[in-house]
Order: structure tokens, then C-alpha cells, then sequence
């Protein structure tokens, strides 16, 4: 059986996708609250992304942290495994203060990698 073929593009396309509707969801967060993602594939465990990426044509890049134990992650899934659900946490309390570089004193936010050599 042959699966059909994957555009050049649709790695990238998906997460142009995926940033509007994270920015649509990020619109209904509260000061004290941040966006966080829960992934099937990663034991349902909500983490905080820092930065979502990709590589041309299929895989998305997850770059982010477990906000229960601080651990740095690095997760990469292929755009036909990627299934996502966006939660609401409250913000962990290590970062409660330290703002990112041009980051406002609002809800945090997902910044996105723009250009798949950065994956």
C-alpha cells in the first residue's frame, strides 16, 4: 500500500496553522495563566512550549518544559502523528517574574520558529 505523497511545504503550512489557533486560544488568557499543551503521544502530561518549529516536509519540533519538574524537552513528531490539545495552567511560580526578551506582562505566550533551518 503507498501512502500518498507529502507536499515539499506541509510541515510548514501545519504550523502556520497550528499558530493561529494557538493565538486564537491565547486571546482568552488571563495575567496569571499561561497556554500549555497536552500530547497523546507524551503520556497526556501538559507541558509549556517555548517554541514550536518544524522540518520541511513532515515533522513538527516541540521546543518546551514539564512545568511540574522544570525539565527541559525537545519533542519531534512526524505532522500525521501530531495531535494536540491546548489547556490553560497557571502560571509555575519560577517564572512568575522573569519575563522572556519582549515578552509583555501578560499571560505568556508560544513564540514559533519562522524558518525550518532553525529546527
Amino acid at each position: 500500500m503507498n501512502s500518498p505523497a507529502i507536499s515539499k511545504t506541509a510541515a510548514a503550512n501545519m504550523c502556520e496553522r497550528i499558530n493561529k489557533l494557538i493565538r486564537n486560544f491565547e486571546k482568552s488568557l488571563q495575567p496569571d495563566e499561561v497556554a500549555a499543551m497536552s500530547l497523546a503521544s507524551f503520556s497526556n502530561r501538559p507541558i509549556i512550549i517555548r517554541r514550536l518549529g518544524y522540518w520541511n516536509p513532515d515533522l513538527i519540533v516541540l521546543y518546551g518544559f514539564d512545568p511540574n519538574t522544570g525539565e527541559a524537552l525537545k519533542m519531534i513528531q512526524h505532522i500525521s502523528q501530531f495531535t494536540l490539545c491546548l489547556i490553560t495552567l497557571k502560571k509555575p511560580i519560577q517564572e512568575e517574574d522573569i519575563p522572556e526578551e519582549g515578552e509583555e506582562k501578560s499571560g505568556r505566550r508560544i513564540g514559533f520558529i519562522i524558518n525550518e533551518e532553525e529546527a
